[in-house]
């Protein structure tokens, strides 16, 4: 994805946190039930028990900065203070435009997750889990940000008679996470970030229990790269894992090809040059490893943040996944095509109306329009003649089947910003959605359950409309705030739409009736009459949630809704997907 600040800027300026202060906390303790004895102490308020920063990995740094992560186990006899929240993995503290808190103290000690449960929950409940894996452009991002306080949401499915248990993990990001070199690959440490990511579940699957949980009904939920990283986890190992730690997937924004670049080294690339930037050049790969680890913290962060911005004006999507490696066998198109991942997991997987509108060009006008579709590819520029061909052939198909009269200007903007916008959207959002839907209808339809949506509502609209930016529209992020209901809490300032309390109530609902059920419709206040993606003649449809006319739409005619059937069908081609890098 390619990010435009004003837009984050904006967003991020609307969402300050305004959370109520805490009631009067007690102080619960569980017992993780092994023979070591080891407790865990948490708080709670709010109707709401907290145990934060509990350990699933070792420290990074060191010999294990760019390794696989290891796992971490309390000495026996540990209580262990869970009643504060702990470091950030490293990253920029303050990216001045980004949608989320600012970070206060950053470590390579990261590791850790939290576990949030409705007040009085016991070892025995066995409710349903869900586990959330942020975004942040493999940048940034950390668990204890306040766009992710998961009260709401766990307050609200215990009134709605669905209780939850919610789980979220610290991981690895920019070159910390997803550094690649020969190196690296030789010692199976591609991909760390996303290593992260599994150790955490498999954390869940030993430990959930002690704390009421379900390890046999586990979800794994995220959003943006988060929602990507959701994919990935289902792609991981292709398939060939004996024990997948979840049973469901949720992807908002994001998809196991929702990014680009991941097949065309560019990740390896980005790597060499940060070697160069830190005068880590060395007569073989493994010396420049060495090199880094030795580095300190303190002075390879700046240099990774220095590099990062000098590639994308936010530092976003530099360092990404890598295929293939050991977790990535084989690109992960390739490998939703040919059913290599995980068995009989049920999905959900849905966009914003305008998903693109944050990350595309304002000013895009007819002298540039072809350049900016260009750049949906990740070798745009490039100097091999033969990309380069295949590139504008690709470009110029995708424009043919975006007709600039098929968007009309409004709100000061040009069409030409809106078929960008959509491009954008469709390839970076829309299409991989439908793919990894439609991949796992096919391969295991008859065990799965699949819906598709498109969120038409977005709480901040009064805003962008009083800053003057109603462009916008239905932006990226703007299902977060429904999910973790927070409509009346951290965007109270910007909102007091009763639409947009009841979408939040029914949006959250929603996404733990899945959780418990594997039905996002089946618990009273949820979303009404979401109907599986696939019906039983093949033909596939979205649910819009949300706006003026929400409800199912087809996808299957050829007068399909916002006519994806056909583009889909080019996004999502062979061709495409190799030039994507997806």
């Amino acid at each position: 994805m390619r990010y435009i600040p004003i837009g984050l800027a904006l967003l991020g300026a609307l969402s300050a946190c305004i959370d109520a202060a805490p009631l009067r906390r007690t102080n619960p303790i569980v017992d993780l039930g092994s023979e070591d004895q080891v407790h865990i102490q948490g708080t709670s308020a709010h109707g709401v028990e907290s145990f934060l920063n509990i350990r699933f990995g070792q420290s990074t740094a060191g010999r294990n900065r760019f390794a696989a992560p290891k796992p971490f186990e309390y000495p026996a006899g540990t209580l262990v203070n869970a009643t504060s929240a702990g470091a950030a993995c490293p990253q920029q503290r303050d990216p001045g435009f980004i949608l989320f808190d600012n970070v206060t103290t950053v470590s390579e000690d990261c590791l850790t997750l939290r576990v949030d449960r409705p007040a009085h929950t016991n070892s025995t409940a066995k409710l349903p889990v869900m586990v959330w894996i942020y975004g942040g452009g493999d940048s940034i991002g950390q668990i204890y940000d306040g766009a992710y306080n998961p009260s709401g949401l766990v307050v609200t499915a215990a009134q709605k008679g669905t209780p939850v248990i919610y789980v979220a993990m610290n991981y690895r990001v920019g070159v910390f996470g997803f550094a690649a070199s020969p190196a690296l690959n030789e010692t199976n440490d591609l991909n760390a970030g996303l290593l992260d990511q599994r150790l955490a579940l498999r954390w869940v699957q030993k430990h959930i229990a002690a704390f009421g949980g379900d390890p046999e009904n586990v979800t794994i939920f995220g959003e943006s790269d988060g929602g990507t990283g959701v994919g990935l986890q289902v792609t991981a190992y292709g398939g060939h894992d004996a024990a997948v730690p979840f049973k469901k997937a949720i992807m908002q924004s994001g998809a196991p090809t929702a990014d680009t670049g991941f097949a065309n080294g560019i990740t390896l690339n980005h790597t060499a040059e940060l070697i160069k930037l830190a005068g880590c050049n060395a007569s073989t790969s493994a010396a420049e490893l060495i090199c880094l680890r030795q580095m300190p913290l303190a002075k390879l962060l700046p240099l990774a943040v220095k590099y990062e911005a000098s590639v994308s004006s936010n530092t976003f999507d530099v360092f990404v996944p890598v295929a293939p490696s050991s977790f990535i066998p084989d690109s992960p198109s390739r490998l939703l095509a040919s059913g290599r991942f995980a068995r009989n997991i049920d999905m959900i997987a849905g966009w914003t109306e305008n998903d693109a509108s944050f990350f595309t060009d304002p000013y895009v006008s007819a002298s540039n329009a072809t350049e900016v579709a260009a750049a949906i590819f990740p070798y745009a520029g490039t100097t091999d003649k033969a990309l380069a061909a295949e590139i504008a052939d690709a470009t110029k198909a995708a424009l043919e089947l975006y007709p600039l009269s098929s968007f009309p200007s409004e709100d000061g903007e040009t069409s030409y910003y809106y078929r960008a916008s959509r491009m954008s959207r469709d390839s970076g959002f829309v299409c991989p959605a439908l793919h990894v839907i439609s991949m796992n209808h096919k391969h295991f339809g008859s065990c799965t359950s699949n819906y598709l949506y498109a969120l038409n509502q977005t709480a901040v609209a009064q805003a962008l409309a009083e800053y003057g930016a109603s462009f916008y529209q239905v932006p990226h992020f703007s299902d977060v705030p429904y999910v973790f209901n927070q409509i009346k809490t951290r965007f109270a300032a910007v909102t007091n739409r009763t639409i947009d309390a009841t979408l939040g109530s029914e949006m959250s609902t929603s996404w733990a009736s899945f959780a418990a059920s594997g039905k996002p419709s089946l618990v009273r206040g949820s979303l009404p009459g979401w109907s599986p993606a696939v019906n039983s003649n093949g033909d596939l449809s979205v649910q819009v949630i949300g706006g003026p006319s929400s409800g199912p739409r087809s996808i299957t005619s050829k007068a399909s809704f916002e006519h994806l059937l056909e583009r889909c069908a080019f996004w999502n081609s062979d061709k495409i997907q190799a030039l994507l890098g997806t």
